[in-house]
């Protein structure tokens, strides 16, 4: 970015631009001549243009994939790029195949599709876990459904009885507000009585209150009115005071301008004169001056001539200078050749010394690497044979331990299933229990007897509960009992009457001591007999054979012949419906559970519960030991691989070795050729560089002579410098004297000047002063003569004011006699207001006693009102309830239950229902998802697949075409030479390292790396022609790849540019002259002006190009 110069500022930005003519539509757009082009700011933002449009950096890149044109392509090639095309590392040349083949592209979108399965895989992990999620979650909803069913319910009883005991509490409310209103009555009747006698008092004392009022104002009017005149009379007097004052000090001051002035005007005189006398001196000076000017200017140009003969003289002497230290450079340089030469000599035959010795030493290290080769070798196949062994055991150990690992999770699962029964059975307990501690179902007079089973030991149970009924009987023997199943047993009728005298509500009771003798029913024939089915105390059989000893089991078809033909007995089935005598009929309806033997279906559960916890504990005790013999196989297994990995390292050691030491003696065996071609090179130059120390000391000598000669001129230029000094001094003195003269004069010249000035200036001040002075004097005397007339009206009228002070203070003295009178009727008259106002406010506190209670009372009913709209959104009706039916206190207790009953289920999510729902919803909806995932990768997977068999094929279609060309190309710039490539491991030709053979002529087959640096650059030249021959850039910049060629190749290359260029532009940065002669165009860096590069550019003829050579 343009930094500034002295003559121009500095930009902000900087931009290049390039135009590539689209004629061979190369580049996928419509556009023939295309523009791209960069602008870097320095706070370090860019922004790109194609044809002057703002765009992105992908949208450029896009645009030239695949052309030849892209980054990392071959259309720029610099020095050191040479190495990296040909070095190891393949991935460097595979980018210019690649971008030849036209696979840039498909690689982009291969990348792009991996992207995708990754992102999808990530998704469909995420998909899974949330399944999972809401799987639980749904599980765990249908669980809280269930509860708030039976919340539900709770809830509408609650809600029923709330409504009913509200209603009672009002009408309670209603009965005590009657009696308070009508005291209230009273009370309000006498308050109005004593408000009329208050009226006619107020009246009388408003008539004494507005006299008083009229007095005291007429008595404030005329205080205001002295106290006017007092302020009046302060002023006056206090103004004659000041008035008199203030002439006396305009008198002084009067004084004091009168002196000021008659100073100021003899100050006047005196600068007048002053500047007269230095007007007078200054006229006298200006000849003088005049004269030294002319004197100045006279000697300057005397002093300037003898200068300028001076310097002509001393620019002949820097020439003659610049002269003999060139000559005495070049003497210095050649001795430095020369000793350079002589060097050089000495190290070349130390080298040769050093060469022999490093031939002998390297055929030493070539016997040894061969020693340790064959040593390596029968290494790496004792351990190939110990590593075959290792893997047979490690492979065995993984079978046993994946059996392992599916044993563990199969007794896990079974685990699972068995805490899970736990956990129901656990469920079933604790509802089976609550009910029978909390006797549910139960009437509350049963359920305070059966809660105090100590107070009441007489006592047996509840006739459902203290019997036992085989499994499939239990709903007909309910139903067969109906009612009087819940009635409760008691051993005699004396503690019956005993339990009702002290329970209150509702309560049956059977009592055995008084039951009357019933015979057994008669079998009939395939029937049975319901009390067969039946467990009970011995003191119950007779209970239950007076309760259902008729009642038989119905085993056959309803409409059977035995049915019909029994009409006179009772019946009842397993699904507990009942049949009296033909013409009653009983249902247990959609009832699943029966209430009889909840006890016994309790110790049924509690035995599952204890055979499942002991079946946890035993399967536990063989999953711990499922666990060690897993662990001690993994350990094992461990071991194993470990010992397993260790060997194959160790086996990779001794192949790597034995690769370095076949690599150490090839590398052994190429130095010692290397260093005896060395040696035939080092005689040959030491005959060159003798040659040069004698052209040199030639060289020395004629530049010797030529140096005393200009040395002995130089001298003589200084003898004739060293004259004219001496007058160019005395001419500058003359000069000097003259100018330190002028400017003595013309310094007291402008001392004359400025003091005119400042008396002119005083002069002016002075009489701006007096001019202030008498308009002073003048406004003093006008100002004493107003202060002297208002002093005179002043005293007038002093004593105006006095008279009409002492009238106003006698009408105020009668004033204040009357008001005082008026002011002591009106205490009185207050005084009996007050007392019966005492007495109306004890009546208002009464009323407003019971008018809070009554409001107190009305809020209550107001409260329930509310209270019950906004918990059930209904309204209370106005309805009477009789007292002597309704049960307020059982009503209470009974919702005291059910909240107790809402209180053990907890807090209840109401929305549960919809949230289920929309649950469910989802997991279908994540199910799809995961579905449409899974088909998705397929997809991308599919496209992988094609996306590679294209790229595989367009690779190799261009790699065989180069692999041609590039044989033929290396063939021209090495006659006689052999070049090739190939692909190493051509399974994935996408993925193969592409090798390059190099041999040049007379040399054998050997690695890239032993080329020279010529012979580098024109093997990577070759790869690049063969790449052109295939997919030719529209243009190539090569950056002193010709820098390491001799003349030779410098010609071949040359000759192949011009053949290429038909249909490839070359840019070639270049020091090469035989590469200059060539070119059509020539462009160079210039700087006309400092800090301003411009470019300079030739275009040659065929005659100026053979110039130019």
């Amino acid at each position: 970015i343009f930094n500034g110069t002295k003559n121009r500022k500095p930009l902000g930005f900087c931009q290049v631009s390039m135009l590539i003519h689209n004629n061979r539509g190369i580049l996928p757009i419509e556009y023939n001549d295309v523009e791209i082009s960069r602008r870097l700011y320095r706070s370090g933002e860019s922004e790109f243009y194609i044809n002057k449009t703002l765009c992105r950096l992908k949208d450029i890149q896009n645009l030239f994939v695949d052309t030849g044109m892209s980054s990392n392509a071959y259309s720029v090639i610099e020095l050191k790029m040479v190495d990296s095309i040909l070095s190891h590392n393949a991935s460097d040349r595979r980018k210019m195949f690649e971008e030849a083949a036209g696979i840039n592209n498909y690689k982009q979108q291969r990348q792009a599709a991996l992207r995708k399965i990754t992102a999808t895989h990530v998704d469909m992990e995420r998909v899974n876990d949330i399944i999972l999620e809401v799987n639980n979650s749904i599980k765990y909803l249908n669980l809280q459904v269930k509860r708030f069913k039976r919340f539900k319910k709770l809830t509408e009883n609650q809600k029923i009885l709330t409504i009913e005991v509200t209603r009672a509490e009002i009408q309670l409310i209603k009965i005590k507000q009657k009696p308070l209103q009508d005291k209230l009555g009273e009370i309000k009747s006498k308050q109005s009585s004593l408000s009329g006698q208050m009226n006619l008092d107020e009246a009388l004392t408003e008539q004494v209150q507005s006299q008083f009022e009229n007095k005291k104002g007429e008595l404030s009017k005329c205080r205001k009115e002295i106290s006017y005149l007092e302020n009046i009379l302060s002023t006056l007097n206090s103004n004659l005071l000041v008035w008199a004052e203030k002439i006396l000090g305009n008198d002084n001051q009067k004084h004091h301008f009168s002196d000021e002035l008659k100073h100021n005007e003899d100050s006047l005189i005196i600068s007048a004169i002053k500047i007269d006398e230095l007007k007078s001196k200054k006229k006298k000076l200006m000849p003088e001056i005049k004269k030294r000017q002319i004197d100045f200017k006279s000697r300057e140009k005397q002093y300037q001539k003898v200068k300028d003969n001076s310097d002509i003289i001393q620019r002949n002497q820097e020439e003659l200078k610049k002269q003999t230290e060139s000559v005495y450079l070049k003497i210095c340089e050649e001795k430095g050749v020369i000793e350079r030469l002589k060097n050089t000599i000495t190290e070349i035959e130390q080298n040769k010394e050093t060469i022999d010795e490093k031939i002998e030493h390297y055929n030493q290290k070539l016997e040894n690497s061969n020693a340790d080769s064959n040593l390596a070798r029968a290494n790496v196949e004792n351990q190939e044979k110990k590593n075959g062994l290792l893997s047979y055991e490690v492979a065995s150990l993984k079978t046993e331990h994946s059996q392992l690992e599916q044993d563990i999770l199969s007794k896990r699962e079974e685990e699972n299933i068995l805490q899970s029964k736990i956990s129901t059975l656990s469920s079933q307990i604790d509802f089976y229990t609550n009910i029978i501690e909390n006797h549910e179902g139960k009437p509350a007079g049963i359920k305070h007897i059966l809660s105090n089973s100590k107070k009441y030991p007489f006592v047996l149970g509840v006739l459902s509960d203290i019997i036992e009924v085989a499994d499939p009987y239990q709903l007909a023997v309910e139903t067969a009992l109906g009612e009087y199943g819940s009635f409760l047993v008691v051993d005699s009728q004396k503690n019956a009457q005993k339990l009702i005298a002290e329970t209150k509500g509702r309560i049956s009771i059977f009592s055995l001591d008084n039951l009357p003798k019933v015979a057994t029913a008669e079998i009939q024939n395939h029937t049975e007999l319901l009390l067969t089915k039946i467990n009970c105390q011995p003191e119950l059989e007779k209970l239950l054979r007076l309760l259902i000893g008729d009642v038989y089991i119905l085993t056959t078809d309803k409409h059977g012949p035995d049915f019909n033909n029994s009409n006179v007995y009772n019946w009842v089935d397993k699904s507990g419906n009942y049949f009296s005598n033909g013409y009653i009929f009983k249902s247990a309806g959609d009832k699943l559970d029966s209430v009889i033997g909840r006890k016994q279906k309790l110790e049924l559960l509690e035995n599952e519960l204890l055979i499942a916890k002991k079946n946890v504990k035993i399967l536990n005790g063989n999953f711990e030991n499922l666990i060690n013999n897993t662990d001690s196989t993994h350990k094992n297994l461990q071991l194993k691989t470990d010992e397993l990995d260790s060997a194959i390292l160790k086996l990779n050691n001794f192949e790597q070795k034995l690769k370095q030491q076949d690599y150490v003696a090839t590398q052994h065996q190429e130095s010692i050729l290397e260093y005896k071609e060395n040696q035939k090179k080092i005689a040959s130059q030491i005959i060159n560089f003798n040659i040069r120390l004698k052209t040199a000391k030639d060289v020395i000598h004629d530049l010797g002579i030529e140096y005393e000669k200009s040395s002995k001129e130089y001298e003589t230029f200084q003898e004739k410098i060293a004259e004219d000094r001496s007058t160019i001094r005395t001419h500058e003195q003359n000069v000097q004297d003259a100018r330190i003269k002028l400017l003595e004069i013309e310094k007291e010249n402008e001392g004359l000047e400025y003091r005119i000035d400042t008396f002119i200036s005083q002069k002016n001040e002075l009489k701006v002063r007096i001019k202030k002075y008498n308009s002073e004097l003048m406004r003093i005397d006008n100002e004493n003569k107003n202060l002297q007339a208002s002093i005179s009206d002043g005293k007038e009228r002093l004593i105006n004011l006095s008279h009409s002070l002492d009238n106003t203070s006698r009408e105020k003295d009668e004033l204040e006699k009357f008001y005082n009178k008026s002011y002591i009727e009106l205490q009185r008259l207050q005084s009996g207001i007050r007392e019966r106002q005492k007495q109306k406010d004890e009546f208002i506190n009464t009323i407003r006693e019971y008018e809070i209670t009554i409001a107190e009372d009305s809020n209550e009913i107001k409260y329930h009102h509310s209270r019950i709209n906004e918990l059930y959104n209904e309204e209370l009706s106005d309805d009477p309830i009789s007292f002597d039916e309704y049960d307020l206190p059982s009503r209470k207790a009974e919702m005291e239950n059910i909240q107790k009953a809402l209180d053990r289920i907890g807090p209840v999510n109401l929305a549960v229902a919809e949230e289920y729902e929309k649950e469910s919803e989802r997991s279908a909806f994540l199910t799809d998802q995961y579905s449409d995932l899974v088909q998705s990768e397929k997809t991308i997977n599919e496209t992988i697949e094609k996306l590679d068999e294209e790229a595989q094929i367009k690779f190799m279609d261009t790699f065989t075409a180069i692999q041609k060309n590039f044989t033929m190309t290396y063939s021209s710039f090495f006659k006689g030479g052999e070049g090739h490539l190939r692909l190493v491991c051509e399974d994935d030709p996408l993925e193969a390292e592409i090798e390059i053979i190099a041999r040049p002529p007379g040399k054998k087959t050997q690695t890239i790396r032993m080329l020279s640096a010529g012979e580098k650059a024109l093997t990577a030249i070759a790869l690049l022609f063969a790449i052109y021959l295939v997919k030719p850039s529209p243009f190539c910049i090569l950056d002193e790849v010709d820098a390491p060629l001799d003349d030779t190749n410098i010609a071949k290359f040359t000759k192949v540019l011009k053949e290429f260029s038909k249909k490839t532009q070359f840019i070639v940065v270049t020091h090469n002259k035989l590469t200059m002669e060539k070119a059509d165009y020539m462009y160079g860096v210039t700087q006309v002006e400092e800090g301003v590069s411009k470019i300079v550019s030739v275009k040659f003829s065929s005659e100026k190009r053979k110039e130019f050579a």
